[in-house]
């Protein structure tokens, strides 16, 4: 593997490489990409998933590179801006005391830690830190006056991304490298060479990067920044008396059509939906009065552009450049979004509504849109900017060696792919357990869920607890969980209920415990030995057909004569449960059984798409009887 990075850095060449559990693909990678980069005084970049895994890479993996290779390498974590702590608010929250009762015990402490500090992230901060407040303190790249900023200098951010420029190695997250392209390539430092480890989720994390959002309550803000009419307050007041009464009026009508658009609403798109509701027919709603008016505001604060100067000598004149250009800025986008949302020219969005935020004090719809085809975008901005881009993972095929679903993912058929299998012996170490007697989930929920519930209370007490049982619903997971719970006595903890971090700490340090989880658990959890011999997969992962942007994708391969069910949600489901799979064997001494919940595994054609999708040489079992002897009589850890 790491030959043929080595090749791809040197040569130029874009690669594409599935290597199985065990291979060691962070070492694979980053040796060739360490080397190259220091021989060539350039920068290549690391795209992870997870912060967890980029901590890794830079905290353990790097510090292995350096004993490899021998030389002195710079290596450094990139992050979103809004990670960091900006000097600038910081001052004016604390000059103010406006740090919100909820900070009071904590604000002393808070000080002591900025004061002491750094690199002012957020995530190094370990005592109580409430959103509000962190919204007032953190960077927001909208409201930064970068070089005219009297902080600049000693900026947390701005000192960070000077080190960026001159690391061998850097380590950013895949959200991060999205934004980026979203961006203009603007975020980053100027790089030509890219590796994007977890591959196999980087096209749709592309794709919500280049998509837009318009919520009641954000635009509500921003007015209300600007002035507020109940409090008498905001930027507004700053303006001299001919100027803000022009504004203020634009911001009046702007409050009144905001209110009339999401009331209006209601009225002409039901609310009979649960989660996302896609939304393709034009509307009238308010004829466009509201992004009309969002457009005038937007004009009108960007005019005084040429009156209020970033680059003044006079601190309060660039607050009032700042405000106006982050306003003004943020409503001709939604002015835009707005429009989109009411006409529907743009064939290539996906425009879709999701229910209202039940914590918000006005509840209104929240509306969406995102690109259809993220391929196009991948294509057009990532292959053809960089020298090479090297894409890996244990699972970018849905069978292992069969490249042409993610090739398609990523829109080009202009990078070489290699395949390595693990180097585990799953036909010895492992089991597939995939009993008949369940009953089908689709025609038969009610039964299907009490026939989980048997098989899992039968499976864990087989293992001893340390078990993982994986879901694809939180309505189930809450369901089996407040059954099992009253007949399991081993330790049961939910991912519903204390949240991915808590429920996997409170997995690992109880002793004979079950883990109940949803998507996060499916991928880059990473628990070696005998504390995870079994894992449950409750249901094939299918994707929700009602999912905005797959609905759109679907229709689209429907009017080509195409089977979007076998060309996409199948292959999709695979790749899913490969992943769910991979929890199991860990390390060349891991042992264990991962079972399969769904009958459909037997009673569907596409069953045996799924069994070849696993690693090859694990054996099958289908009657519990076999399963208990095979179960015993694997190799101990």
């Amino acid at each position: 593997m790491g030959e043929s990075i080595e090749r791809s850095l040197q040569q130029g060449i874009h690669l594409a490489i599935e290597a199985g559990t065990g291979v060691g693909k962070s070492l694979a990678y980053l040796i060739p990409a360490a080397l190259f980069a220091l021989e060539n005084e350039t920068t290549v970049v690391i795209s992870t998933e997870t912060k967890s895994l980029q901590d890794q890479i830079l905290e353990k993996d790097i510090n292995i590179v350096r004993e490899v290779i021998r030389k002195d390498l710079s290596a450094h974590v990139a992050l979103g801006a809004n990670n960091y702590l900006c000097k600038r608010k910081y001052s004016k929250v604390m000059d103010r005391g406006e740090f919100g009762p909820e900070m009071e015990a904590e604000i002393d402490s808070f000080v002591k830690w900025e004061r002491a500090t750094e690199s002012g992230i957020r995530s190094e901060y370990k005592g109580f830190l409430s959103n509000s407040f962190w919204n007032q303190v953190g960077r927001d790249a909208d409201n930064c006056l970068a070089r005219n900023c009297p902080n600049f200098n000693s900026s947390y951010y701005f000192l960070e991304k000077e080190k960026w420029k001159k690391a061998n190695i850097l380590i950013v997250n895949h959200h991060l490298l999205a934004s980026h392209l979203a961006g203009d390539f603007r975020i980053l430092p100027p790089f030509q060479h890219l590796v994007i480890d977890e591959a196999h989720a980087f096209p749709e994390i592309v794709g919500k990067a280049f998509g837009s959002e318009v919520k009641y309550e954000v635009i509500l803000n921003q007015l209300h920044y600007l002035f507020h009419p109940e409090k008498r307050s905001g930027l507004a007041l700053k303006l001299p008396e001919v100027k803000r009464g022009k504004l203020i009026e634009a911001i009046d009508k702007s409050l009144i059509y905001l209110g009339d658009f999401f009331r209006l609403l209601f009225s002409e798109i039901p609310l009979n939906f649960q989660f996302s509701f896609r939304h393709v027919p034009r509307i009238k709603v308010d004829d466009g009065k509201l992004e009309d008016a969002l457009y005038d505001l937007s004009e009108i604060c960007l005019s005084f552009l040429e009156t209020f100067k970033k680059d003044s000598e006079d601190q309060d004149e660039k607050e009032i450049a700042i405000g106006l250009e982050m306003v003004g800025t943020n409503m001709k986008k939604a002015s835009a979004f707005l429009e989109e949302f009411r006409t529907k020219t743009n064939k290539n969005l996906v425009f879709w509504i999701e229910a209202p935020n039940q914590n918000a004090r006005d509840k209104f719809y929240q509306l969406y849109s995102q690109p259809k085809n993220t391929e196009e975008i991948l294509s057009k901005t990532l292959f053809p900017n960089l020298e090479s881009v090297i894409m890996t993972s244990a699972t970018l095929s849905p069978s292992p060696g069969n490249f042409q679903y993610f090739l398609k993912e990523i829109g080009t058929k202009e990078i070489e792919t290699k395949t390595l299998n693990s180097p585990f012996s799953y036909s010895t170490h492992s089991l597939l357990f995939v009993p008949k007697n369940v009953a089908d989930p689709t025609s038969a929920p009610a039964q299907n869920k009490k026939d989980i519930c048997d098989w899992i209370e039968r499976l864990v007490k087989l293992s001893q607890g340390d078990a993982f049982v994986l879901f694809t619903s939180n309505k189930l997971l809450q369901e089996v969980h407040e059954e099992l719970s009253r007949r399991i006595d081993f330790p049961i903890f939910s991912q519903f209920q204390l949240g991915a971090i808590q429920a996997k700490r409170e997995f690992l340090e109880t002793p004979e415990s079950v883990l109940f989880g949803v998507a996060s658990f499916w991928q880059g959890v990473d628990i070696k030995g005998d504390k995870l011999r079994n894992v449950i997969i409750t249901k094939l992962p299918f994707q929700v057909p009602t999912e905005p942007v797959l609905q759109a994708k679907m229709e689209d391969m429907e009017k080509e004569g195409k089977s979007p069910f076998w060309e996409m949600q199948v292959p999709k489901t695979c790749l899913q449960l490969r992943q769910g799979f991979g929890r199991l064997i860990r390390s060349g001494t891991d042992t264990g059984m991962v079972s399969i919940l769904d009958p459909r595994i037997h009673t569907k054609s596409y069953g045996k798409n799924v069994i070849q999708s696993l690693p090859k040489g694990v054996p099958v079992v289908t009657e519990f009887s076999e399963l208990e002897r095979k179960f015993k009589n694997l190799p101990k850890g």
